[in-house]
């Protein structure tokens, strides 16, 4: 048995000291928003029927958060799948490539999306980079940000999807399937991508969180999104503002936490403690295992 600290809550400081610094804005922002002048009250929640342009603000988010979860799963896993089997040494390279967004300030990288559009733009209305440039600004569908937002969740998905992928025997069901007559695309949706539904779920919250929470890039391209409808609003009526950011706060945390706990349960560890548990336990119908008689065992 391990000996008991005497100091032993200090560890827990620094999970304490996280816990303060993330909760204590967050309820104070919910006293600020449903407690004004000290009584309790929902009025600040009523620009959510009130406000038709959030409700065109959310469609708009919920859009390109969809088409970059696609984007991104449909381009990440196949390319993760093929270094794991076909290509060990390109890890490397592309794990460098998947990374440089960390490196690259999300201003810095807009301001080098709207010099593009611009240059696009000023080729003259008919020519076709200048097409290009109006078709990715569509307001009704901005791919412009779904493109950025791909780029800026790749860290973050690389490393979860890498991990999961190593912690299968990715060339045996590959090959497995292969012998079956499956194909390459039918093997990674029906055998790999349920196999690493932890990692996926998590991309897809992060992913989501990402597209609901990001600002700067979406007011540098002028585009409605929710966080820039929060800022327009709050020059307006602030603790509205405040209120729907309390919860999307809210809803931030709870996909994170589910991305967690499902990771966690659907990870090859979790479960080969079940099954070694469920191994484990004795079996109370089958009766007392016989003892064989040792003088009758001859030599």
């Amino acid at each position: 048995m391990a000996p008991v600290t005497r100091h032993g809550w200090l560890r827990w400081l620094p999970v304490v000291a996280v816990a303060v610094y993330i909760a204590v804005p967050l309820i104070c922002s919910v006293i600020y928003a449903v407690f004004p002048g000290g009584s309790f009250s929902l009025r600040a929640y009523s620009v959510l029927t009130e406000d038709a342009s959030l409700l065109a603000a959310a469609l708009r988010t919920v859009t390109v958060a969809g088409l970059t979860i696609a984007a991104l799963l449909a381009v990440l896993v196949p390319a993760v799948v093929a270094v794991h089997l076909w290509a060990p040494r390109l890890r490397a390279v592309l794990e460098i490539l998947c990374t440089l967004p960390l490196v690259v300030p999300a201003i810095a990288l807009a301001a080098g999306i709207v010099g593009l559009l611009r240059w696009g733009a000023q080729q003259g209305r008919g020519s076709f980079a200048s097409q290009v440039s109006q078709f990715m600004q569509n307001p009704d569908l901005p791919l412009i940000l779904v493109g950025t937002y791909v780029v800026l969740c790749l860290p973050f998905t690389f490393r979860s999807i890498d991990a999961g992928l190593r912690t299968i025997p990715l060339k045996a069901m590959v090959e497995g399937s292969a012998s079956l007559g499956s194909s390459t695309w039918g093997t990674i949706w029906r055998v790999v991508l349920p196999n690493i539904r932890g990692p996926v779920l998590f991309s897809i919250f992060f992913a989501t969180a990402l597209c609901f929470g990001e600002f700067s890039v979406a007011a540098t391209l002028s585009q409605q999104t929710v966080p820039v409808w929060l800022f327009t609003v709050s020059n307006t009526d602030f603790r509205a503002s405040i209120a729907v950011a309390v919860l999307l706060n809210l809803t931030t945390w709870a996909l994170m936490l589910t991305a967690t706990l499902i990771a966690g349960r659907s990870a090859p560890g979790a479960r080969t403690t079940d099954a070694a548990e469920d191994n484990s336990t004795p079996d109370d119908d089958a009766g007392p295992v016989p003892t064989p008689d040792l003088q009758k065992v001859s030599v």
